[in-house]
């Protein structure tokens, strides 16, 4: 006998699990949710140094209402309050990112150019100067000084769903709404509180694109191997604008989006 559930039987299992979380009072849902980001914002900002490594998607809609995926991966290292390592490799990228505390270095490997910046300050006045530049960089909330204040900036409900296991790991599962976007994210549970998946889902948008960043291998402190903040150029690589820098933002040229056969 099959061991599926009959459509009867998961309509049940949907009216339970509704039932359920009526009986739940939203103002409990929010208070929760805020709750346990304020005790992952303070975990992360009392972090000095931390490194991971990340797998981020981004979906794109074309014109002819066909959603795809982007995917790529690669690793972070940040030393507070100015500096900052990154590396991300993808089917259309292979960057390294360094901020010293006095320029913005950006290495397109697979370009053989690099773009520099010069400009002193902290990671939370990089990333302001990054999103006035045009630059989308959505995982950056959560390397800046007081995540809490900056996630929940414009957030009109909040929701602790449930728990659940990322990767095997153990997390509170909290929704969040905003007028322009819906965000969901995952937090580990025990005493490192740390996001091991962030979703944010352009609800206006034709099809409802997402954004979504998986974070594994979480060091802090004397665990973070040491990483040099300035990037070995090659003699080869050309200097170029940022503005050159392509998929910069993760997503392709129109043009290298595939063609219908």
């Amino acid at each position: 006998m099959s061991s599926t559930p009959t459509f009867p039987r998961l309509k049940r299992i949907f009216l339970y699990a509704s039932l359920a979380a009526s009986l739940t009072p939203a103002s409990a849902w929010a208070d929760d949710a805020k709750a346990l980001l304020k005790s992952m914002s303070d975990f992360l900002t009392a972090q000095k140094t931390i490194s991971f490594t990340y797998q981020s998607s981004l979906e794109a809609v074309t014109p002819d209402f066909e959603k795809l995926q982007f995917v790529s991966s690669g690793t972070a290292n940040m030393t507070r309050p100015d500096k900052l390592r990154v590396t991300r490799t993808g089917g259309f990228a292979d960057l390294d990112v360094s901020f010293d505390g006095s320029s913005l270095t950006v290495h397109g490997k697979n370009l053989d150019a690099y773009a520099k910046i010069d400009g002193k300050g902290s990671l939370d006045d990089l990333i302001d100067r990054l999103m006035t530049a045009g630059v989308e960089a959505p995982g950056a909330d959560l390397l800046s000084s007081n995540v809490y204040d900056v996630l929940m900036s414009d957030v009109t409900e909040a929701k602790h769903i449930s728990s659940a296991f990322v990767d095997g790991v153990e997390c509170e599962y909290l929704a969040f709404r905003t007028p322009e976007i819906d965000w969901q994210i995952w937090i580990q549970t025990g005493s490192q509180p740390i996001p091991r998946r962030y979703v944010i889902t352009s609800k206006h948008v034709v099809q409802a694109p997402q954004y979504t960043l998986e974070i594994s291998d979480f060091k802090s402190g004397a665990d973070v191997a040491a990483v040099a903040y300035t990037i070995e150029i090659p003699a080869s690589a050309k200097t170029v604008d940022l503005s050159e820098m392509q998929s910069l933002d993760e997503l392709p040229a129109a043009a290298d989006m595939g063609e219908a056969k």
